[in-house]
């Protein structure tokens, strides 16, 4: 089940309203008539590149079809408004039909091709297309082209007046229409399909997904918009002439998709503005605009491969690391006497191999417990346990790297299992701990399994929320069930909504009740959660499935009925329940963090599997 969320409850709203308002009221602002022009254009380049990258980057389908599409919705405006004569805004509305018919003729050859064919044939229909509107000059003009084609006008105002202030709304609508299409389709099944096919196309196929059917529909949808700004261009510039079909308008148009980055909605309007921006700036100095909007590409591509968006993306997330390291720093110090009083112990900083990472030790009892908590979390989750226990085990909870008031770590080196992993055995070596009994829940319990898996000092291990995995990443949707809350655990980015849905789920209990886990989840670095799923694919599975069967560990699953992620139907396959381990426990009445929500009796359960060791 694919997460999306309205639009209005994502890190992408206020920054998308703030920048339309702008949009709304630049006019007000900028009156000179040239400067609306250029942005007209902008909107203009936007619409045309954002569509192609709905075929290209999403759909995977490298192809020059769009500036035929333009052209078509061009030169159908100009016949219909001025040759035929009807109303200029029934041509513009006719223009996507065209549009539409010719990208189901071209997708015919390119459902049989692949790669470099059907690039070439994409080139080949766009000079098909620009030959016969050379030669049908009796009503296009020839190479001379179309003048003084209608303009739109409402009544008897003509947009043209006033500065082209009705051109600049008109085209900032068909930009922020093309926009909402985009988004809406990329979030729909027809999207899903889409970049299945891009990403694994035979994989996709054995899904269900229909290769040609959703291959047609991609060349028809982003043909549509196009088809409109052509038109709307005509309207514009009141002129329909070849040379959209030149390399200039190509090579314009490419570089707004190159720079903004593939695959991403908002890169091409992003770079629409830069690249149409500085060609008008540089428009006195010949050859080297160009050159200079070429160097820029090129260093924007190689510094950062995914465009634009990325680097703006990047940005933001350097600010969020900044942000959330603050949080910890802040929270270490403001925080302590709560964090005190919620686990019976002052917490400390210790150094290890991967960065330090604070820790409650209460530093006696012969047996000890290590508690590793889940994705955006802390130790404070275990706060129950560290009053209950204490009296008969020595306890350790820690904050993983870039959690709870643990520093942010480096994202490439420390947020992975093998990392987390080395950070337990770190601290069993540092405080001296012996072999201890080893507890995770949810992302802890893949942590507890790494750690016992890679042949560390461990008595027993229990593990709560987490389905084991025996292969990657197919045994995911086996083991848990779908949800739409299911991606947010490895979202880099979470809106407040985001934050407050995942604490909701995963702590299970209102934030007045639970305070500190709360704020540990506005805490975490996000790429702790991503960097972390994103390397679950380099886990060696197989190793920590040894470890369930072969018995050589005590081992039990301690999960809640009510847990809204885990399959219990999978946990109780007789692969898990060995001799050894048994069956899962499961305990009525709570979700996902057992321990948490019905604390007493996790208790019992958990002393009395360590007991029996």
């Amino acid at each position: 089940m694919k997460y999306a969320p309205p639009f209005q409850r994502t890190n992408g709203f206020l920054p998308v309203l703030i920048v339309f308002v702008i949009l709304l009221l630049a006019p007000f602002v900028v009156t000179e008539t040239y400067s609306r022009h250029t942005l007209i254009i902008v909107f203009i380049y936007a619409v045309l590149a954002s569509n192609w990258d709905l075929s290209l980057g999403y759909g995977g389908i490298v192809n020059f079809a769009h500036l035929g599409f333009f052209a078509i919705g061009l030169y159908t405006y100009a016949i219909f408004a001025k040759v035929i004569g009807i109303d200029p805004w029934l041509a513009l509305l006719l223009t996507p039909l065209f549009a539409v018919g010719f990208a189901i003729l071209l997708a015919i050859p390119i459902l049989r091709l692949e790669g470099i064919y059907v690039i070439l044939v994409t080139i080949a229909a766009t000079q098909l297309l620009q030959q016969i509107v050379v030669s049908q000059s009796t009503y296009t003009g020839g190479t001379s082209g179309m003048v003084l084609l209608p303009r739109l006008t409402i009544g008897d105002y003509n947009l043209s007046s006033d500065n082209r202030i009705g051109y600049y709304y008109v085209a900032l609508g068909l930009m922020a229409a093309s926009t909402f299409f985009l988004y809406k389709l990329e979030r729909s099944a027809v999207g899903r399909a889409i970049k299945a096919l891009r990403d694994n196309k035979y994989y996709a196929i054995s899904r269900g997904v229909s290769e040609a059917r959703t291959r047609l529909l991609t060349l028809s949808l982003s043909a549509i918009f196009p088809a409109l700004a052509g038109g709307f261009y005509g309207s514009y510039l009141r002129v329909a002439s070849p040379d959209v079909f030149g390399l200039g308008f190509l090579t314009t148009a490419l570089s707004v998709l190159l720079l903004g980055g593939v695959a991403t909605i908002w890169g091409s309007l992003i770079a629409a503005f830069v690249v149409v921006g500085l060609s008008q700036l540089l428009a006195d100095y010949g050859a080297w605009r160009n050159i200079s909007i070429a160097l820029v590409i090129i260093g924007v591509v190689v510094v950062y491969p995914g465009g634009l968006y990325a680097a703006l993306q990047e940005i933001w997330s350097g600010f969020d690391r900044a942000k959330t390291n603050l949080i910890a720093a802040f929270r270490r110090k403001a925080g302590a006497a709560d964090r005190a009083r919620a686990m019976g112990i002052r917490d400390q900083l210790i150094e290890t191999s991967h960065g330090k990472v604070s820790v409650c030790d209460t530093r006696s009892g012969e047996q000890t417990i290590i508690f590793i908590h889940g994705n955006s979390s802390c130790k404070e989750a275990f706060r129950h346990q560290f009053h209950a226990l204490r009296d008969q085990y020595r306890l350790v909870a820690f904050d993983l790297p870039g959690h709870g008031v643990s520093p942010n770590a480096d994202p490439e080196k420390d947020y992975n299992l093998a990392a987390y992993a080395q950070i337990v055995r770190d601290l069993v070596d540092r405080l001296k701990l012996g072999t201890p009994v080893v507890f995770g829940w949810s992302l802890g319990g893949y942590v507890a399994l790494e750690y016992a898996a890679a042949g560390n000092p461990i008595s027993a291990l229990a593990i709560c929320g987490t389905s084991p995995v025996r292969t990657y990443p197919d045994d995911i949707p086996k083991g848990y069930i779908a949800s739409p809350h299911m991606e947010l655990a490895g979202k880099r980015f979470h809106s407040p909504f985001e934050k407050g849905q995942y604490a909701k789920h995963t702590i299970g209990l209102p934030k007045q009740s639970e305070p500190i886990l709360w704020q540990a989840v506005w805490r975490t670095d996000g790429q702790a959660r991503e960097q972390a799923f994103a390397k679950l694919k380099t886990t060696n599975w197989q190793r920590q499935m040894r470890v369930i069967r072969e018995g050589s560990v005590p081992f039990t699953m301690i999960n809640g009925s009510k847990d809204p992620f885990i399959n219990h139907t999978y946990c109780a396959s007789p692969e898990f329940n060995t001799a050894a381990s048994g069956k899962p426990i499961t305990l009525d009445g709570v979700g996902h963090a057992t321990f948490l929500e019905g604390p007493e009796g996790f208790n019992a359960v958990f002393r009395r599997f360590i007991q029996q060791q």
